[in-house]
């Protein structure tokens, strides 16, 4: 395929920070499509016309290559029915499997999506995935050119800044936590674990999106040293990891490599973490692993607000930013051969 081969990195979703670097790594043109997102007692209808919707855009735009982000595997279902009938090339990235993560995988309703996942990821030319579990799946499931492709994020630029600290901060030391609203991120734990710790001069920034968090937050009736600051604007955002003194990560989400991980890592933030094998398999020591308990997240965040082995964890996760780079750039160079393959 020539170099001026033109590709289409689509989502059923109105946002994804890893659909954006997918695109600009490949050189692609980015689509995001949606219709009443979020309730489930819509899917039917909006499944229904975003086939149609799809289908539409794509014989617009006449890509050559359709990079298809599943779930939903309607997604890239669509799409592979648009490159049978053009000849364009189907690649799809699997941020998650669907029948599993979602689904639990023994409902009727999961094992077809099962068969459906199996379906057009064996009919698909390509298939990524942002770590080694669902990679091996696919495998299993008989997925053809499956690349381990990982969410990266470069070295945070942004200087600390200490007007921002005290504006955020009760305390001297203050710890940051991103959650994008799912129901097991533990954001209740951490609230509670840090509002333990008041005495000892530790506040909490929890940021994301309103819509999905405010309600929990507000039913907490956070502390004076646990604070909700909403989806934040970047640049501030960007100088509020910079200004803290480690971060939290606390969910028992599965299967999932959280995308604030890389964040956290590319501003040498400390990590107090849930254990999960995923997290485990890349991230190794270091992060600080906690159980999803208040008390054990509490027991770690003392540990942490001790000066000389914070150190020592920001040491170590700021070796990790190096090793991540040097697999992204090996990484990024594999997906292009990926996606440009005749």
């Amino acid at each position: 395929m020539s170099a001026s081969a033109k590709i289409l990195v689509l989502l059923w979703a109105p946002f994804g920070s890893r659909g954006d670097e997918l695109a600009e790594v490949v050189g692609a043109e980015r689509e995001s499509i949606t219709l009443l997102y979020g309730p489930r007692y819509f899917a039917g209808v909006r499944y229904l016309a975003l086939f149609f919707r799809t289908l539409f855009l794509l014989a617009e735009r006449r890509p050559d290559v359709v990079y298809a982000q599943n779930p939903p595997v309607f997604c890239p279902l669509t799409c592979l029915l648009y490159c049978r009938f053009t000849g364009a090339r189907l690649v799809i990235d699997h941020h998650s499997i669907w029948s599993v993560k979602t689904l639990g995988g023994r409902s009727p309703i999961s094992r077809a999506i099962a068969f459906l996942e199996r379906v057009v990821s064996r009919a698909a030319d390509a298939n990524t995935t942002p770590h080694g579990f669902w990679a091996r799946m696919l495998v299993k499931m008989g997925a053809r050119n499956v690349l381990v492709y990982h969410d990266y994020v470069p070295n945070n630029e942004h200087w600390p800044d200490s007007a921002l600290k005290r504006q955020m901060a009760e305390g001297p030391i203050l710890a940051v936590a991103s959650h994008g609203g799912h129901p097991l991120e533990r954001l209740e734990v951490e609230a509670a674990a840090v509002a333990g710790e008041r005495e000892a001069g530790v506040s909490l920034v929890i940021s994301g999106p309103r819509e999905k968090l405010e309600t929990r937050l507000t039913a907490l009736a956070l502390p004076p040293n646990v604070r909700y600051a909403g989806f934040l604007d970047r640049e501030v955002y960007e100088t509020l990891k910079a200004s803290a003194d480690f971060a939290l990560n606390i969910t028992d989400e599965p299967y999932t490599l959280s995308h604030v991980l890389f964040e956290f890592a590319a501003s040498s933030l400390p990590v107090i973490s849930s254990r999960q094998a995923v997290v485990e398999e890349l991230f190794g020591d270091s992060l600080l692993y906690s159980d999803s308990t208040v008390q054990d997240v509490r027991a770690k965040v003392e540990e942490m607000c001790a000066g000389p082995t914070r150190a020592e964890w920001a040491a170590k996760i700021r070796r990790k930013q190096e090793e991540l780079t040097r697999m992204h750039q090996e990484e990024v160079s594999a997906l292009r051969r990926l996606v440009s393959v005749t």
